[in-house]
């Protein structure tokens, strides 16, 4: 385990495998983080109350582990179930018998759709955060929030990639943001507008950054990686204020502006008259996408948007896109 993740201390019956696993996912790419670890953790704590004299995970445990909780959603369960089933599967492929719950009793998660924002809203937001006071107890966040979500919107970036971005991985000369902790341990050249690259010249300066060092782009208060949790708070906070999010609602998501630089790209692409073949695949690629169906399956299309769009794609993409019933 790396440093930060000692507290990952495994101690029920499976304790000698769970970090086998780890291991063995993360060499299969997956990044298997945090969340991760912890339920792996929970699942090796919850078999503590078995008294098994030679190891082993039968029928009834799987069962008794993956039953219904209460009023927890099928999203919760799916996740459970999924990795249990992925664990037994593990440790038969290297000696053991454990049983593996069929794939078709796992509950399928209702689809998620993410939120687009207007162009006015992400406009909305911006000026939120360029208005941020100065706060004595952490004395670079009016600087940092302004510059992470034009990052966001302007790149597509994921959270975590935009957080682990060094003060290196950021070419102020040629605008370019070498992305190294993308999903599934990939990599990445991003390059950024005109505009989004003189943000970030002025940025670095008022931060008083040194580029060619190892210290973060977006550094906490003792300049280790600054932390997404507070990014997720303050995100809400900025949208309540915006007009966008009340206290009442579940509201949009820091991911969502992922969401929001994909369809917006692909709209000005079709805009500009760009051919939608060759959009795509560019896109593909500035998202860190492995193949063109996960960029097709990712947009979702803002009302504005949809029939230009749709029109341009239909004749090279045929059925990829469903047709939408719109009640009134």
């Amino acid at each position: 385990m790396k440093d930060r993740e000692k507290h990952f201390i495994f101690d029920g019956p499976f304790k000698d495998y769970c970090s086998m696993y780890v291991e063995y996912k993360r060499n299969l790419g997956y990044k298997f983080g945090e969340s991760s670890l912890y339920q792996l953790r929970y699942m090796d704590d919850f078999f503590k109350k078995y008294d098994i004299p030679s190891l082993e995970l039968n029928k009834d445990m799987v069962e008794d582990y993956t039953s219904k909780r209460g009023n927890e959603s099928a999203k919760t369960q799916h996740m459970r179930m999924s990795l249990i089933r992925q664990f037994s599967i593990f440790m038969n492929s290297i000696g053991f018998n454990f049983y593996v719950q069929p794939k078709d009793l796992i509950p399928i998660p209702k689809s998620f759709s993410p939120y687009i924002f207007t162009h006015e809203e992400i406009a909305s937001i911006i000026k939120v955060v360029d208005n941020l006071e100065f706060t004595p107890s952490s004395k670079y966040y009016h600087l940092i929030y302004p510059m992470l979500f034009r990052m966001l919107y302007g790149c597509g970036l994921r959270i975590n990639e935009a957080l682990s971005l060094k003060r290196a991985d950021v070419d102020l000369d040629n605008g370019i943001l070498t992305v190294t902790k993308a999903k599934k341990n990939t990599s990445r050249l991003v390059p950024m507008s005109t505009s989004l690259h003189n943000y970030c010249r002025q940025y670095a300066s008022n931060m008083g950054f040194d580029m060619h060092s190892d210290g973060y782009f977006y550094p906490s208060r003792d300049n280790g990686k600054y932390n997404k949790t507070p990014v997720y708070v303050k995100f809400k906070d900025f949208m309540k204020k915006a007009g966008i999010f009340t206290d009442n609602e579940v509201g949009p998501r820091v991911h969502d502006f992922r969401h929001t630089f994909a369809v917006h790209s692909l709209e000005k692409m079709v805009q500009d008259g760009q051919d939608i073949y060759c959009a795509l695949p560019i896109l593909c690629t500035y998202l860190g996408h492995r193949d063109i169906e996960s960029t097709e399956k990712y947009l979702r299309l803002t009302e504005e948007a949809y029939g230009q769009i749709i029109d341009s794609v239909t004749p090279l993409y045929n059925g990829v896109f469903p047709e939408v019933e719109i009640n009134e």
